[in-house]
């Protein structure tokens, strides 16, 4: 068992007898006993030996017992030691309550009965141990309160602060004595409208509310504690920093948002391209059927020029999808701004000055060029406009910087990776955003004019989203607007030579089983494979095409299959293909975006894709390709 330990007590009389009997009489009782003789060496061992209770008698030879009395409860080591004076001569009241008065714990008059002294002592060793508990249990309290990484605080009825812990004051980046005895509606405001922070604590049940300060949001809780009486006497409130939840629960749901309106814009392009598919390529092979003086030819060639503005529109609506990248290499952006400036000087008004300020040696970004252009159009055209007839500047800025995950929070993305990015910055001077407009400029067909104006900053962000990329929107009313894109950084530009489309249909031979939902698009495949040489056979679903495929598969070269479709979809009916014939050549075809279709479909077997909508020359040109490569069987050419 752990020994108890005895409690000291220093025995301060200036007469040597007195001082034996009075420690001889405490030494029986179980205590320590330290002996001094004047006021000083009193002070001494206080200061040193730390007694628990210090008996004192009122008259000493240097100073007075009061006089001591004073100095050790003003001392730090002093305190909180109990102080007894005790004396033989000073037994009037008027001593009594000076000693009491400058601090001493109790009076007690000689000659004094043993008993009596050691009760007394006792009694005051226990008030001791009680306020040294209280003492401990409150430090216990102050630091688990301080723990807490919420703010704190327990108001009085009146609402104002009366105790805090260390996080309120950081939160509201003030001292810990600027918050304590302040109200709470000085602290933290309501928002306007709501009532004062009075009016919860006599509510008499929880209340919660959200409140912005600064760029800051604060959820409060207010939990009334009651009295005696049943009256409220206070609360306690916790204050608990939400402005990055705030931010993410933002950003999830403008995620959630676009994933809806995507998978919608995903959908309807899909069926679009189909329609533009047969609109186009039927047009293109009558083009081809009448002469150069027919006067149907400019009409037809309306309807390709038409059908070929709608389907940029799809492609819009893929990229606000998030789903449009199609041919990925390495791009320079300065290059590219380079580029594009003579083709859209004209959209930019007069009074606008257009500032290039590209960095010569950009390390280049994976992306689709055609969608990057798209981008860098959108948001050049979207500045000039900001300018409107004032005089003004559109400067475009391209750099390398680094970008940390804290910053990558304040952007639009769904990927946050710590390192470099290339940066392309448009920035106008012209009348900026009220923040509910800043709020709403990505959504579709959304515009500040009378009328929507289509995809433009929607298909922005998609393309953006695409690449992997960030973007920033920074404005003000009257402050202008700056559109700050992040691409991840790429290697060294290796731009890859772009094989030129050939004009006309290139002939061949051999049997295409044609597989695909949509008559129109069906029809123009006859037509056109025909016409190059092949013969072609036509099945409406994938049930019918492995019915047909089964019968025939020995004369059939190759297979030209759509993916989505009723009854069995392309990726269903892959499999049955390859293993009826493993060598059989499949270009497959879709209105959705290839590398997501290929990431879903993995398989490698595929000999090629087509985007639709698609010119009769681009089909047949892959056509003759994939018809001239070697059959594959279990990954060997044959």
């Amino acid at each position: 068992m752990t020994p108890i330990e005895r409690q000291l007590i220093l025995v301060v009389d200036d007469n040597e007898a007195g001082r034996y009997a009075t420690g001889r009489v405490l030494r029986r009782a179980g205590f320590d006993v330290l002996e001094a003789g004047t006021g000083g060496e009193a002070l001494l061992r206080v200061g040193q030996d730390r007694p628990d209770l210090v008996l004192l008698d009122v008259r000493l030879p240097d100073m007075s017992g009061v006089e001591v009395c004073r100095k050790i409860k003003t001392s730090a080591e002093g305190a909180s030691t109990p102080v007894l004076q005790m004396s033989a001569s000073a037994v009037d009241d008027q001593s009594r309550v000076m000693a009491l008065d400058v601090g001493a714990d109790g009076y007690i008059t000689a000659p004094v009965e043993p008993a009596v002294l050691v009760a007394t002592v006792r009694s005051l060793l226990r008030i001791r141990t009680a306020e040294q508990a209280l003492h401990e249990a409150a430090i216990d309290w102050q630091t688990t309160f301080d723990a807490i990484r919420d703010g704190v605080a327990l108001l009085n009825a009146d609402a104002t602060v009366q105790r805090t812990n260390a996080a309120l004051a950081t939160l509201l980046e003030l001292k810990s004595q600027e918050v304590i005895g302040r109200p709470l509606d000085e602290l933290i405001p309501p928002c306007k409208g709501e009532p004062p922070y009075l009016e919860a604590l006599q509510e008499m049940h929880r209340a919660t509310r959200e409140i912005a300060r600064g760029d800051r949001t604060f959820n409060i809780t207010i939990d009334p504690m009651l009295g005696a009486n049943d009256k409220p006497r206070g609360a306690v409130v916790i204050v608990t920093d939400i402005t990055e939840r705030t931010r993410l629960n933002q950003q999830m749901q403008h995620s959630q948002k676009l994933e809806s309106i995507g998978l919608l814009a995903g959908g309807v392009a899909h069926d679009f391209n189909n329609l533009l598919l047969g609109i186009m390529g039927n047009a293109s092979l009558a083009i081809d059927c009448l002469g150069h003086a027919d006067s149907a030819r400019p009409l037809l060639q309306d309807v390709v020029r038409a059908s070929e503005r709608a389907a940029d529109l799809t492609r819009q609506l893929l990229a606000y999808a998030g789903k449009g990248r199609f041919v990925v290499e390495p791009v320079s952006l300065s290059t590219l701004v380079e580029d594009l400036v003579p083709l859209i000087q004209a959209s930019i008004p007069r009074k606008a000055e257009l500032t290039l300020n590209l960095a010569p040696d950009l390390p280049a970004i994976q992306a689709d060029r055609t969608q990057i252009e798209q981008l860098i159009m959108n948001l050049l055209i979207n500045a000039g406009e900001a300018i409107q007839n004032e005089t003004g500047s559109v400067i475009v800025t391209t750099e390398v910087r680094r970008a940390s995950i804290e910053e990558l929070s304040t952007y639009l993305t769904d990927h946050r990776k710590d390192g470099n990015y290339v940066v392309l910055r448009v920035r106008d001077t012209g009348g900026g955003m009220d923040e509910e407009t800043r709020k709403r400029i990505f959504d579709p067909f959304f515009s500040t004019k009378f009328l929507g104006r289509g995809l433009g900053l929607s298909a922005a962000l998609g393309i953006v989203r695409g690449h992997k990329g960030a973007v920033r929107v920074v404005t003000a009313a009257g402050l202008g607007t700056t559109f700050e894109v992040l691409f991840p950084g790429g290697s060294d530009i290796r731009l890859p030579e772009r094989p030129r489309e050939t004009s006309g249909l290139v002939p061949g031979e051999g049997t295409i089983l044609v597989v695909d939902d949509q008559e129109i698009v069906r029809n123009f495949l006859q037509q056109a494979l025909t016409r190059a040489g092949y013969e072609v056979i036509l099945a409406e679903n994938g049930q019918e095409a492995l019915r047909i495929f089964a019968q025939r598969s020995e004369s059939i070269s190759m297979v030209l299959l759509d993916l989505v479709m009723p009854v069995l979809s392309g990726e269903e009916v892959l499999p049955h293909l390859f293993t009826m014939k493993p060598g059989i050549r499949v270009i497959v075809s879709s209105g959705q975006d290839e590398g997501e279709c290929m990431r879903k479909l993995q398989e490698p077997r595929v000999a090629g894709f087509l985007q639709k909508p698609y010119a009769p020359a681009s089909l047949t040109a892959l056509v003759r390709n994939v018809m001239g490569t070697p059959v594959i069987r279990h990954g060997q050419g044959v």
